[in-house]
């Protein structure tokens, strides 16, 4: 059943890529009415869509990139969080980290890192410290 869903999700990239680039395109056409009430509903819910589009398909990139580097956090002095190699968090970065779950398995967790004004957090886990975690790094392809 996974590699039916892996395959079913490889299939789907292509057609999010090409809807996603068709409502991009017609954006920069101004192909709709500003007179129009539904010409600006159909022209704001498509750029909703195209970001959600453009989410999955960065999700998908998550999913099947490569893994380069895999270590434990450390805080600097510059206060942020690195990696031995100089991989480093801050705001807006996305985090893959492993932690155990309430059934006592270990598992990776795809996340973002944020700063609250006094230390840096990971946006669905915030009370968990950077310090220590045992993170991956991934190598994304090239947007296009």
């Amino acid at each position: 059943m996974k590699d039916k869903i892996k395959a079913a999700l490889e299939n789907l990239e292509p057609q999010l890529k090409r809807v996603a680039k068709l409502i991009e395109e017609a954006e920069n056409e101004g192909i709709y009415s500003r007179e129009d009430p539904q010409e600006q509903y159909l022209w704001s819910m498509n750029n909703k869509i195209g970001e959600k589009l453009n989410d999955v398909r960065r999700l998908l990139g998550q999913i099947n990139a490569p893994v380069t580097e895999e270590g434990v956090l450390q805080k600097r002095t510059s206060g942020r969080y690195y990696l031995p190699s100089g991989e480093y968090y801050t705001s807006g970065s996305s985090i893959e980290y492993l932690i155990t779950d309430s059934w006592g398995d270990q598992v990776w967790v795809y996340s973002s890192v944020e700063h609250n004004g006094m230390d840096y957090y990971i946006v669905n886990n915030p009370k968990l410290s950077l310090e220590g975690l045992r993170v991956r790094v991934k190598r994304l392809p090239i947007w296009d």
